[in-house]
């Protein structure tokens, strides 16, 4: 495997711009590099048949991932109202009298909503 510091006509290492993805050299060399010249081994089906013997996935493991997700979720959730400071806020609400005991809620179930769905899009 030919270096890239020995092919980079500037003489130096790594640059900027390849650390940035955005030196034509860098990508040149690279798209050189993860070209796959090597015949393809035969193997007799060796391949195949172990990957056929392998067991199917189980279904409750998907399951239990789920509940740890929800889990997860919940703990997280209890963790931030835990930490929130509700008494300053609504003694807040209260001085300035806006109705913030809506907002909280809101705020609250949206949250655990788009967390629900990050978990329902994780698993699709």
């Amino acid at each position: 495997m030919v270096n890239f510091e020995q092919r980079n006509t500037k003489g130096s290492a790594l640059g900027d711009l390849a650390i940035e993805g955005k030196d034509p050299l860098f990508d040149a060399w690279l798209a050189e590099q993860l070209q796959f010249d090597e015949p393809y081994l035969d193997d007799d089906g060796f391949c195949e048949s172990v990957m056929a013997k392998l067991p199917a996935p189980a279904k409750h493991n998907e399951r239990r991932a789920s509940r740890f997700q929800y889990i997860a979720v919940l703990a997280a959730s209890g963790i931030v109202a835990w930490q929130f400071p509700f008494g300053e806020v609504l003694s807040e609400a209260a001085r300035q009298s806006i109705s913030l005991y809506s907002l909280v809620g809101v705020g609250m179930l949206s949250s655990l909503a788009v967390m629900a769905g990050g978990i329902f899009a994780a698993r699709r």
